[in-house]
């Protein structure tokens, strides 16, 4: 009986181990991709508030002015990691942007996975995606709401590599990451 209670002590403890790693506790996740989730949904909240009347009135000009300013927030910004933003209208059109590769002419997403399940959706999405150089970014997708409805939605673009590099977030960790509307 001796012999039987160090080794049972010992499986124990090796069961313990393993169910403690395998806890989804946010105590367990990296704390770089916990601060990244939490500044893309700080910003997105608050592009959200500022464009929601100019997109419900269709003031262009309204919505170009706050990219603008959040484009300037962005360079100044040294954790922005490459930050860049975009308004798509309802049907997945790009309505106001300050990426350069999409806002040469209007294109529209809507047939894209991404962009056809934040319009199909309620909360969102957000994914991997290319640019016409080949370069990696991410995209984080919101809706701006309407009454009730959505008016167009929010593209949050991040430039893949600066993310990894700047803010110690993987690809894994941002694609498996869950943004609040």
């Amino acid at each position: 009986m001796s012999r039987k209670s160090p080794l049972l002590f010992l499986l124990s403890l090796l069961l313990l181990a393993l169910l403690a790693g395998c806890s989804g506790s946010s105590g367990s996740k990296n704390p770089a991709t916990e601060g990244f989730r939490r500044e893309v949904e700080t910003v997105a909240r608050g592009l959200v508030t500022s464009l929601a009347e100019p997109m419900a009135r269709g003031d262009r000009a309204a919505v170009r002015k706050i990219l603008s300013v959040e484009a300037a927030k962005s360079r100044a910004d040294a954790k922005a990691a490459g930050r860049q933003v975009i308004v798509l209208d309802r049907k997945g059109v790009v309505y106001e942007c300050d990426v350069p590769f999409v806002c040469d002419a209007p294109r529209d997403y809507s047939r894209t996975d991404i962009v056809g399940r934040a319009l199909k959706g309620k909360t969102g999405s957000h994914g991997k995606i290319y640019a016409a150089n080949d370069k990696q970014l991410f995209l984080v997708l919101t809706p701006i709401p309407k009454e009730g409805e959505k008016d167009g939605l929010l593209g949050i673009v991040y430039d893949a590599e600066a993310v990894r590099r700047e803010r110690g977030v993987q690809e894994k960790e941002f694609l498996a990451m869950t943004f609040s509307p």
